[in-house]
């Protein structure tokens, strides 16, 4: 007697076979059927995880964050139990810098599968690394090294973590043995260059990327970091030809084409041709906001919420921790806080590093479990939590004999009021510029991070700023006096040797002749004034104006 299979199990049979048939079809880039595969299943059982699943993945690649987002939770909601729904979420803030919320997605999938994907792991690290915690980023690491030995994934997952961490040499000798195993293996090549670039060896990184490119004309990464480390003085530099050759075969939508397009809008810029540089980079900018996970409203109410939280009745629930070494550079990118660092870096009494986004980390951990920190937790800090934050963040410190150790974790101004609760001698520096040259700084460079996508857009820029402005007064008004210091930019420019006095000074630091090279070798008409750019800077003119 032949057997009936089930209607129920013919049915489940064929949506298997769909869903591997569309898994399939994106694996090839047959992305057209791919979409095709995922309405007939959709049609066949509405809120299918997998249609979800790969429609988010497909969304992601295409750089719709927002919309990638809404689906994996959408997939997640349909099968919780799924460990690698939550894993794909984690990737996807992971992608955006959004390090808390990956860490609580890659915990989700490691609890739902012990015995994960090496991927998922690594993942797991990278979040704890992002999230300033190192020590446990690496101890997991050295543990996945030995049972994936010869797996070159874990080498470069571990140079991350070492180069986070400040150990940069034992970083470098990770790229090393990743170049020397695999030639071919291009990441290798361009995080040395980052590296060697923040070494100071700029001669030595542009040498690792013309040795990249010739195994791989190809690579826009390369380029751009080329673009970035040179100065243009000709429209027809073979460089900048190739990369004009490059931007002109890129789709005029493809996340590949940003990159370029704020590489030529340096070098038009270094030509001073200012009308085409503003061009380019207008054109890279909207490309970042057409694919970014951004929510203005949402980081301006926290901005907000943050001044409104932060009295002086809260800043008077301290730890009462005597640590005084930690020093804090706060500001927005392109502040002049990297010179500020340089500075200090070179102070025989100023050695060590904090641990970049470390007091994040410890903040984190305070975090009822599975759950955001909030505003409400923090009201309720005893003097006894905000000791175990700051203990917790002075333990990541790699400070060796240093009477100051810097972190220039410039995302940090948000964070001044608990910085001050947890550590009531740590100092602030903030560094601050011109307001329209400052936001054109940002807008032509291309911050990556997703929580710097607020430079997209001129309007959004200016209204951002002015938020970060009224933090700082905020803070200005309810900090002690002389826990924050404020560095002008433009002064420094002008009178190095007398404003760095006056740094030293306010860090505790004597005087040393240590710093004289770096500021001997300060050029302040190296910087472009947003005077060049004043009929297109017009709409965040105004904004900051009014602001003012």
């Amino acid at each position: 007697m032949a057997v009936v299979t089930p209607i129920a199990d013919k049915k489940e049979q064929k949506l298997h076979e769909m869903v591997e048939q569309a898994t399939r079809a994106f694996a090839e880039g047959q992305f057209d059927v791919c979409e095709r595969l995922c309405v007939d299943i959709e049609a066949l059982q509405p809120g299918h995880p997998d249609v979800a699943n790969i429609l988010a993945i497909v969304s992601a690649q295409s750089g719709q964050l927002v919309y990638a987002e809404q689906l994996f939770v959408k997939a997640i909601n349909a099968a919780p139990q799924r460990a690698d729904l939550h894993a794909n979420l984690a990737r996807l803030y992971l992608r955006q810098r959004l390090y808390s919320d990956a860490l609580e997605r890659f915990n989700s999938a490691l609890a739902l599968n012990p015995q994960a994907v090496l991927d998922v792991q690594l993942g797991y690290c990278a979040a704890l690394s992002g999230l300033g915690d190192h020590d446990r980023a690496l101890s997991l690491l050295q543990e996945l090294q030995a049972q994936y030995a010869d797996d070159l994934n874990v080498v470069m997952a571990r140079y991350s973590a070492l180069h986070q961490a400040q150990r940069l040499d034992e970083a470098k000798s990770c790229l090393e043995h990743v170049i020397a195993a695999a030639p071919g293996y291009f990441d290798a090549r361009i995080q040395m260059a980052q590296l060697l670039l923040q070494q100071g060896a700029g001669s030595s990184a542009e040498s690792v990327l013309r040795e990249a490119l010739s195994l791989n004309p190809g690579d826009i990464r390369a380029w751009a970091m080329l673009a970035g480390l040179k100065t243009f003085t000709c429209d027809d530099d073979a460089d900048k030809l190739a990369i004009e050759a490059l931007y002109n075969q890129c789709p005029e939508d493809a996340p590949e084409r940003i990159p370029l397009c704020f590489a030529l809008g340096k070098a038009n810029e270094e030509l001073q041709q200012f009308e085409k540089a503003f061009a380019f980079t207008r054109e890279g900018n909207a490309l970042r906001q057409r694919m970014s996970g951004y929510h203005a409203d949402a980081e301006i109410a926290h901005l907000q919420a943050v001044t409104a939280f932060y009295t002086p009745e809260v800043l008077g629930g301290s730890s009462g921790l005597e640590d005084q070494r930690p020093l804090f550079i706060v500001g927005l990118p392109h502040c002049g806080s990297t010179l500020v660092e340089q500075i200090l870096a070179v102070h025989p009494d100023a050695g060590g590093s904090g641990a970049a986004n470390g007091f994040e980390q410890s903040m984190f951990e305070q975090r009822p479990p599975n759950q955001r920190l909030t505003f409400e937790d923090i009201a309720t800090f005893s003097s006894q939590q905000w000791q175990e934050v700051g203990h917790s963040y002075l333990a990541k410190l790699d400070a060796g004999d240093a009477v100051r150790v810097v972190d220039n974790t410039l995302a940090n101004f948000r964070l001044v009021g608990a910085i001050h609760c947890a550590l009531p001698h740590a100092r602030m520096i903030h560094v601050r510029r011109q307001p329209l040259d400052h936001c054109l700084s940002i807008y032509k460079h291309n911050l990556e991070a997703g929580q710097l996508d607020f430079a997209c857009d001129l309007e959004q820029l200016g209204h951002y700023y002015r938020h970060y402005q009224q933090v700082m007064q905020h803070w200005r008004e309810v900090l002690p006096a002389g826990v924050m210091y404020e560095v002008d930019y433009e002064k420094l420019l002008a009178a190095p040797e007398d404003e760095a006095r006056k740094l030293l000074a306010a860090c505790g630091l004597e005087w040393s002749d240590a710093v004289l090279p770096v500021i001997r070798a300060i050029r302040a008409d190296a910087v472009v004034s947003a005077a060049q750019y004043a009929t297109q800077l017009q709409p965040l003119a105004a904004i900051l104006a009014a602001a003012a």
